[in-house]
């Protein structure tokens, strides 16, 4: 039932952002994050429930009824470090200007930015297109990495075939340090993170084919350190039956 819940909730979502975004209700770019973040976050506390306070607090049980769905505090400073890999991607394209630009056109505004991006921004999308997916499929990697995928792809559509495939390929890693067991929150962190870098500190100058040869290269490279991290780091149910 809640499959069907996240899925109706995709489409009316993805209908009222294009309503908004196309300036019908006269919305700017901050007022538009906020009804977005609203929106996205009444739709994973209607899924999500009960399981709210889990967010926070680590289960003391199978989560979802899945013994290997929950999350633990090693496993979350283990999905802190692993995070920082996404960057690298952008690294290899540019490595010179990766680090001259990351470094230096962060202002000093940087706690503000960096607040917004983690809670109107990376929060909202995180608490529905990851946490309330999990729980919605019941943790199923194939369901879950495709639907949520899929979903969160459609929503960045707009923005350009190239930036969703981008975002399509960063939602899919923080998917798998979800389910490798960090916490949703450090994941948000991560994320807002991860926005901040990419489009504040650096600037890779893409025209054209070169967008879309970046967007299939950060996509499949993506594809790969899932791959390779959900092999090395997978929960086992045996970590959560003594919680």
């Amino acid at each position: 039932m809640l499959h069907i819940v996240f899925s109706i909730f995709v489409f009316i979502f993805v209908g009222l952002f294009e309503t908004f975004r196309n300036g019908i209700f006269g919305l700017n770019s901050t007022e538009l994050m906020a009804v977005t973040a609203g929106i996205l976050g009444l739709c994973a506390f209607a899924i999500l429930r009960m399981d709210i306070p889990f967010i926070i607090r680590r289960p003391q049980r199978a989560l979802y009824g899945q013994s290997h769905l929950g999350w633990t505090w090693a496993r979350t400073c283990l999905g802190l470090l692993l995070g920082v890999l996404l960057w690298v991607i952008p690294a290899t394209v540019d490595p010179v200007q990766f680090q001259t630009e990351a470094l230096t056109q962060l202002t000093p505004t940087l706690l503000t930015a960096l607040g917004f991006q983690v809670l109107l921004v990376a929060l909202p999308q995180e608490l529905f297109f990851r946490e309330a997916a999990i729980k919605a499929f019941r943790g199923d990697p194939n369901t879950v990495y495709l639907l949520s995928g899929l979903a969160y792809f459609i929503f960045f559509v707009p923005f350009g075939i190239p930036t969703a495939l981008v975002m399509a390929g960063a939602g899919v890693y923080f998917m798998t340090l979800r389910l490798i067991g960090t916490n949703i929150l450090a994941i948000a962190l991560i994320h807002g993170t991860t926005n901040l870098v990419m489009t504040k500190g650096v600037t890779l100058g893409l025209t054209g084919n070169e967008e879309w040869l970046y967007a299939a290269y950060f996509l499949t490279t993506s594809l790969a350190l899932s791959a390779v991290t959900l092999r090395l780091f997978a929960q086992k149910p045996s970590e959560y039956s003594y919680a």
